[in-house]
């Protein structure tokens, strides 16, 4: 059927495979196995080269030779020595005594904590170095006795940013006054003896607001915020914003002497005239 379209069919080869070879084939074959046979003893055998991992610490070496300013080898090796005085200063509670401890678990967290509890102490300890300044003090000459430094006399010793803080109020008119700052030290509130009450923002010297109560006044205290203000008078305790007008009128809290505000109970602890201890709870109002 073939022959009669005119159509020739070729005869399919076998495949070979590289056992079937020619002679020809085999020698070029053994040709190339001679040339990769002489470049791995080029090489050297996998015994005398260097490994991956010998490879990469040898360069990370290399950089960190290059990055060091002075040399592969550090004159100061190690960190900064800490005193003993310093560490002791920030030493907290006695060391825990693992040898007591039975139980392997715990006694594995235990030997955990006290590694990260040195570390704190450590780097407590290493901080306080970069902290150098101390508490502002007056020293005079020999002889000279320090209250009769004035501020105007300090304003003038000190730097200029020091100085720029100083400013004076003569207020003379309505003394003696009791004065409060709030707890950011911005806003300043002041009471007078014969009921002059003012409270500012002393950075800018704007005035915040300014009454007169028309009675004695014992003492003045900033409540929470800058927002609000207690005021014990001659009678009552009376409450007041920023603005000067009267919020609440405690009652219960008479003939108050002294008051101090605990910010972070909300409470108002005043004393009386008559020696009772009270608390004003500032959320709700309630003593």
């Amino acid at each position: 059927m073939a022959a009669i379209r005119g159509e020739t069919r070729v005869k399919r080869q076998k495949a070979k495979r590289y056992w079937d070879s020619t002679g020809n084939e085999s020698e070029g074959v053994g040709a190339g196995k001679k040339i990769c046979s002489e470049q791995r003893e080029a090489k050297g055998t996998k015994a005398d080269r260097p490994s991956i991992q010998t490879a990469m610490k040898n360069k990370q070496k290399g950089a960190r030779n290059k990055a060091m300013i002075s040399g592969p080898d550090d004159p100061f090796p190690g960190g900064v020595p800490i005193p003993a005085e310093t560490m002791k200063k920030f030493k907290r509670g006695e060391k825990i005594e693992l040898r007591k401890i039975g139980n392997k678990n715990l006694k594995y967290r235990m030997t955990k904590m006290e590694k990260k509890y040195k570390e704190a102490q450590k780097q407590a300890a290493s901080f306080n170095l970069l902290l150098p300044e101390e508490a502002g003090f007056l020293e005079v000459n020999e002889g000279e006795d320090t209250c009769i430094i004035d501020q105007k006399d300090i304003a003038d010793a000190v730097d200029i940013t020091s100085s720029s803080k100083y400013f004076n109020l003569v207020l003379d008119q309505f003394g003696p006054y009791r004065i409060n700052y709030t707890r950011n030290g911005r806003h300043l509130l002041m009471g007078g003896r014969r009921g002059h009450v003012a409270a500012l923002d002393w950075h800018t010297k704007q005035l915040l607001c300014e009454i007169n109560v028309m009675e004695s006044i014992n003492d003045v205290r900033w409540l929470h915020s800058e927002n609000m203000f207690a005021v014990a008078q001659k009678k009552w305790l009376y409450i007041y914003d920023n603005m000067g007008i009267e919020l609440h009128c405690v009652k219960k809290f008479n003939d108050v002497l002294r008051m101090e505000f605990l910010p972070y109970h909300f409470l108002l602890a005043t004393c009386s005239a008559s020696g009772f201890l009270q608390y004003l709870d500032v959320s709700v109002g309630k003593e």
